[in-house]
Order: C-alpha cells, then sequence, then structure tokens
C-alpha cells in the first residue's frame, strides 16, 4: 500500500507510480486549480497569467478581502460563460487523472478543491470512495476521514469542523487515521513558500490526543515547514506534495 496526497493534475508522475505495491491511497486534491510556484491550473486557463499572478501575490501578502474583491471582479465579465469554461476545464481534469487511475487499485478521500459528486462518478471495482471507512489492511485498522478546513476561500471540497469531528468520531478504533489536511500544529501548518500559515484541523489534534493511534497520515500543506510531527505516541507524517515531489509514502516504510 502506497500514500499521495495534492496530485493537482500530475499525470505523468500519476503513470509512474508503481503497480506491484497494493492500493494507491490518495488523500484528496486530484485537480489542479492553481499551482502557486508558477501559476499553472484551471484559473490560469480560464482567467490569464496576469491576474492569476494578482491572485498569488494577493495571498502570499495575505490581503484576502482584496483577493475576494478580484476575484468576484473576474466573475462579473460574463459569468455564464466564465462558470462554463470553469465547469469543463474541472469535468476534463477528472476525466484525465481518472483515465489513469483506472490502471491502478485506488482507494481516495476528498480534498479542498475536490468535486465529490463528479469524483463518485468514476467509482469501479478498483476505483472506491474510502471516506467515512475504517478498513483492515496488513492487520492494520486504516480509517479515512475526507474534506477540507474552512477557509476563507470557500473552496468547494471544505466542511465544518463539526462534520468533520463527527467523522473522526466514527474512526476512534482506527491504527491509522488518513485525513487530507494536517492537525493543527505550527510547524505542520506553515508553508515556507506561499508565506502562510495553512489550514488544520482542531478536532483531529484532540482525537490524537485521545485515542492514540499509530500513524495520522495527510498532506495539503505543499510545503510545510515540518513533514513529521509526534502527538503522545503518534506519529504525524505529511506524505509529500505528489504534483511536485512525484513522492509516496510506502506504508511498509514505516510500521
Amino acid at each position: 500500500m502506497i500514500f499521495i496526497s495534492d496530485v493537482h493534475y500530475q499525470l505523468e508522475h500519476l503513470n509512474s507510480l508503481p503497480k506491484d505495491k497494493g492500493p494507491v491511497v490518495i488523500l484528496g486534491d486530484l485537480i489542479n486549480w492553481i499551482d502557486y510556484r508558477d501559476g499553472q491550473g484551471i484559473a490560469m486557463d480560464v482567467f490569464g497569467s496576469e491576474n492569476v499572478k494578482k491572485l498569488i501575490n494577493l495571498r502570499k501578502e495575505h490581503k484576502f478581502d482584496e483577493r475576494k474583491t478580484l476575484w468576484r471582479e473576474l466573475y462579473q465579465n460574463d459569468p455564464d460563460k466564465i462558470s462554463k469554461k470553469m465547469q469543463e476545464a474541472i469535468l476534463k481534469q477528472y476525466d484525465n487523472v481518472f483515465s489513469v487511475l483506472k490502471n491502478y487499485e485506488v482507494w481516495f478521500i476528498p480534498g479542498n478543491v475536490d468535486d465529490v459528486e463528479i469524483m463518485n462518478s468514476y467509482i469501479s471495482d478498483t476505483v472506491i470512495n474510502v471516506d467515512g471507512l475504517t478498513i483492515s489492511h496488513t492487520n492494520k485498522k486504516i480509517g479515512f476521514a475526507g474534506g477540507g478546513v474552512p477557509t476563507p476561500i470557500n473552496a468547494r471540497g471544505e466542511i465544518d469542523e463539526d462534520t468533520f469531528s463527527k467523522k473522526l468520531h466514527n474512526l476512534r478504533d482506527a491504527d491509522i487515521v488518513c485525513t487530507h489536511a494536517p492537525p493543527l500544529v505550527k510547524e505542520l501548518v506553515t508553508d515556507v513558500i506561499t508565506n502562510k500559515i495553512e489550514q488544520g484541523w482542531v478536532s483531529l489534534n484532540v482525537f490524537i490526543e485521545m485515542n492514540q493511534p499509530q500513524l495520522s497520515l495527510f498532506g495539503d500543506v505543499h510545503q510545510p515547514q515540518a513533514s513529521y510531527w509526534q502527538i503522545q505516541s503518534t506519529k504525524c507524517i505529511n506524505v509529500g506534495y505528489f504534483r511536485a515531489t512525484n513522492q509516496y509514502l510506502e506504508l511498509s516504510s514505516i510500521i
């Protein structure tokens, strides 16, 4: 079993994944909205590079109100045309991603940029949505709780803390807990490239302290100050920014 996160439409890396290591577990964010390193993604395709540069800089400068104002202005030009173009771009990315994933055994949970309804349309005998489930594998109980932490951006895959906490409650017997976002630990949520403290789950901290699973696995923060942390006896691991690094975490290497 191998774990990846934050695919963000990196098809070449997906095609290079090994097929002899068991299920590929994807901890969310399959499509690419904006790559904050170079601006590539759906937003650039729809709004152009100059506008995306402005959006990136406003985020780096933590000017979220100005960023939201710019988004509104961009949509006001021709909202129906823009919405249609946006949806077409989203559907195209998901279709291309799942065209690769159908060649693997895949377990996935949604991330903050994901559309669960679209993702579920690709479920098959080999590609399954494991959000909210606990599955036994190699004598370990692995629990899954997907969704993004609420932010001012209000991305389509975000859920509220109460909803997430209820998911976690059903995973209390799990040895390994898999989420999209990390527990709210400053070092785990600080992105050293975007110059921003990203989001983390308060309820995941509480869950870990109460239940002490062996592992907490997650992604979401692309360039974290720390990729490894320990909360009591639980090892907390960011499995890596797959789009940039082609990095995966093999379960047998950490248990």
